[in-house]
């Protein structure tokens, strides 16, 4: 009966908590910041969060007992605090968007050590010659629901007075992000091997010079995608004319997409090994940018042909990044290695989140979001070519 009981409760759980990570961290969340009023080095900093929030994996490893009472206790902590960031709108202008972004921050660091966890806790489940096509599936799956939830949400804040709709979706996330937690509550944990002490297991990993390398292009690879990353969905909105609920359409092309490429990615990783998938899936999204910026109001076909390039990037892209930090690790020190590549992937996001900001008060190009759109595709073509030499 196990692992396949608990396996497909997973499904089910991420479904549920795939729709309040979406909404608090992407474009409901982005539209929200806009209707509050954000500006450029706000919406940097917003995108900015989840990858400062990478920064406190290393508790992962001082954090003593069972994993998945630690996975359910702290998703229940974060999913309540994101609450007041709902609540912004109400506040005085200046403070709604300094409201917002505390405490959607707090939530972010308070779960930061999950993905750890959770990562470890499945890697017991899920056995090594199917993880592939495993996470190939879930991930796309995931993808498919999130971005039905950002149609959805997007149709919602497009009918209800802003920024109302968007506090009711966000609301409704954290209703879903709560039932996910009893789901995870349902899981089985298989006994895990005994841990070597957080210093010995980050010592373990960080010796290993070809891991090392590894995390220097996870790092690159974070810092080259978030330069562009927080401007998306504004660059869509504010250049490209998309409606939000267009956006949700957009995301959902995306996502509808990635159920056929996860799965041909996942095989492609089984058979060839990681390594080729990230190589190939790094060179379409180095190029995806230029799609977006041949967009415009008057021309907005070629964002909409991004939502295919975007699906046959990332569909395959993160999964294969993780899965590759698996792969390389010992069991007795995989928790070592997870938690030095969250922080290269949280430090090269931070880093180009910050960049971002810079490069958008240059004023350079037609909008604020052109030129960082730009440099973010210099940057990523660089690192995939690198991914090669992997």
């Amino acid at each position: 009966m196990e692992p396949g009981r608990s396996l497909k409760l997973s499904l089910w759980e991420g479904v549920l908590a795939i729709l309040f990570l979406n909404w608090s961290t992407g474009v409901i969340v982005t539209g929200y910041a806009l209707a509050l009023g954000a500006s450029p080095q706000a919406l940097a900093l917003l995108g900015a969060l989840p990858f400062l929030a990478q920064l406190l994996t290393p508790l992962a490893l001082s954090l003593r007992g069972s994993r998945k009472a630690l996975a359910v206790r702290l998703n229940f902590l974060a999913r309540m605090l994101f609450l007041p960031a709902t609540l912004a709108a109400f506040l005085p202008e200046g403070l709604r968007v300094p409201t917002l972004l505390l405490f959607a921050g707090l939530s972010q660091l308070l779960a930061a050590p999950v993905g750890v966890l959770w990562l470890s806790w499945m890697a017991d489940l899920v056995a090594e010659e199917r993880r592939g096509r495993y996470f190939g599936f879930r991930n796309a799956l995931l993808g498919l629901v999130g971005t039905l939830g950002n149609l959805m949400g997007g149709m919602v804040a497009d009918r209800l007075p802003s920024p109302l709709g968007y506090q009711v979706v966000l609301l409704l996330g954290v209703g879903a992000g709560l039932l996910s937690v009893l789901l995870l509550r349902l899981q089985s944990e298989p006994s895990e091997s005994p841990a070597p002490p957080a210093r010995k297991a980050l010592g373990i990993a960080w010796q290993d010079l070809a891991y090392r390398r590894y995390l220097g292009l996870v790092f690159l690879w974070y810092g080259a995608v978030m330069v562009g990353g927080p401007y998306v969905i504004p660059y869509f909105v504010q250049v490209g004319g998309l409606s939000m609920t267009e956006v949700g359409l957009w995301t959902v092309i995306s996502a509808s997409s990635g159920l056929l490429f996860g799965p041909m990615w996942g095989r492609m990783a089984d058979r060839e090994g990681h390594k080729a998938v990230l190589f190939r899936t790094g060179m379409v999204a180095a190029v995806m940018p230029l799609l977006w910026l041949s967009g415009s109001k008057a021309f907005p076909w070629p964002i909409w042909l991004s939502s295919l390039a975007d699906a046959l990037a990332w569909s395959g892209l993160g999964t294969a990044l993780a899965n590759a930090a698996l792969a390389h690790a010992p069991r007795e020190a995989r928790n070592g290695y997870l938690v030095l590549f969250w922080l290269a992937l949280g430090l090269g996001g931070l880093l180009g989140s910050l960049l971002a900001g810079s490069a958008a008060s240059l004023g350079l190009g037609p909008s604020p979001y052109h030129f960082p759109i730009l440099l973010s595709l210099a940057l990523r073509l660089g690192v995939a070519l690198r991914l090669r030499r992997l």
